[in-house]
């Protein structure tokens, strides 16, 4: 007797018209599958400093296994997170971007983190295990996000953590090369190859982790 978990397949002698069928039952069944559970809410701590806004946020759902796994292996990673306000009604306000370094010294069994961001000096510290690495990540420094009068009367805040990003400069020369490889077709020209690389290649990457807070009011914001 076949299990009704048993995998959909087409006879040998179906020909097209069976394969047709399958691929309309798979897409039926993606269709009426229960779509996942929305994220909770990025938990933000918003506050006008000196006229400027300063966000904190707690970043600790996307610090699991899965980061250690692969920041712990030795090589160098870099994790970049991105807060933005965005508002309400639509449109970014502001953001900040964040770069964090990570080593892991497979002799030593420390991390070192050094952390860069536009108009500051590097700065690098030791840790001595994972736990310490994950709160760091989890409740990074404040973010300023700008002037608090430049903000819209609603607005939420994003935050956006990305493994390894690249850099502008090597996201276009990457986009370059693979879309007009040497010896493939002019600029005026795209290889399919190109095309994928144009679709993947995309800035931000589609991997990339998002979260968001709830809608927040510029009157509302608390001062130091």
């Amino acid at each position: 007797m076949r299990s009704a978990a048993a995998p959909l397949a087409a006879p040998p002698h179906a020909g097209g018209a069976g394969l047709l069928a399958v691929a309309l039952l798979v897409v039926a069944a993606a269709a009426g599958a229960a779509p996942p559970p929305d994220p909770a809410p990025l938990q933000v701590d918003c506050r006008a400093v000196d006229g400027r806004l300063r966000v904190a946020i707690d970043l600790a759902p996307a610090i699991d296994a899965d980061l250690e796994r692969r920041l712990g292996n030795g090589l160098a990673g870099t994790v970049r997170v991105t807060v933005a306000a965005l508002d309400a009604g639509g449109g970014a306000a502001a953001s900040a971007v964040r770069d964090v370094d990570v080593l892991f010294d497979v002799w030593t069994e420390t991390f070192t983190l050094t952390v860069r961001e536009p108009g500051a000096p590097p700065a690098s510290s030791q840790a001595a295990d994972w736990a310490t690495v994950r709160r760091r990540l989890a409740a990074p420094a404040p973010f300023d996000l700008g002037p608090v009068a430049a903000l819209p009367e609603r607005f939420t805040i994003e935050a956006r953590l990305e493994l390894d990003p690249l850099t502008p400069g090597q996201l276009e020369r990457t986009r370059e090369r693979l879309t007009h490889p040497a010896g493939g077709p002019s600029a005026g020209g795209r290889s399919l190859l190109g095309t994928l690389a144009a679709l993947l290649l995309r800035d931000p990457p589609p991997d990339a982790e998002r979260y968001r807070s709830s809608v927040l009011r510029r009157a509302g914001l608390a001062s130091p």
